[in-house]
């Protein structure tokens, strides 16, 4: 036998759970085999009692089973879609022209909720846009908005077309204009990350 063969052996009867049992007597398997042959009921194999390590795992393998279960099953069952929201352009804004304050990072402050969403979908007058970034307050995944009409909108609504990007603030249900919304511009992301930090 070659010295490598025996390390392997070695290895395995450490290895071996039945290691520390004492033999068998010569006679027992010529028992064990009358017994087959003459009892029926014999055959019967004795329960296994797992050792008592074993057991104490049990109930710790069979909790993260049914959390692991929970994690996967709730998503299937909401459907794991995103929540949405909708957000409605002011019906009257009250602005003339020039009567804006300009926007600034305290302005930006005292709003409801700012985030960052890109338009994903334009169907009719309904805009859908993703939400790619929260700055303050509670956001859905989606914002559902009305886009203003063109004829009648004043200088500080904001117009969405699919595919941008932009930067939104609101409050009562209602996107705010005057510039505190507006395309996802290097100036304004840099009033909103004054504002939020960035």
């Amino acid at each position: 036998m070659h010295d490598d063969d025996h390390q392997l052996r070695e290895q395995l009867r450490g290895t071996d759970p039945a290691r520390e049992l004492a033999p068998l007597p010569p006679t027992w398997l010529d028992h064990r085999m009358e017994q087959i042959m003459t009892d029926p009921t014999a055959t019967a194999a004795a329960p296994v009692t797992p050792p008592k390590a074993r057991r104490v795992w049990l109930p710790v393998a069979a909790a993260a089973a049914l959390v692991l279960a929970a994690a996967v099953a709730v998503p299937l069952v909401l459907g794991g879609a995103p929540t949405t929201e909708v957000l409605a352009h002011p019906s009257d804004t009250g602005t003339v022209a020039g009567s804006c304050l300009p926007v600034t990072p305290e302005g930006l402050i005292a709003q409801e909720k700012a985030f960052a969403a890109h338009v994903i979908a334009v169907e009719g007058e309904k805009v859908t846009l993703e939400v790619t970034e929260r700055f303050v307050g509670e956001v859905a995944d989606r914002v559902e908005v009305t886009q203003p009409d063109a004829i009648d909108s004043d200088f500080s609504s904001v117009s969405f077309e699919l595919g941008e990007s932009y930067l939104i603030a609101a409050g009562d249900g209602t996107i705010r204009g005057c510039g505190l919304s507006g395309t996802d511009s290097s100036e304004l992301r840099a009033i909103y990350e004054a504002a939020f930090g960035g």
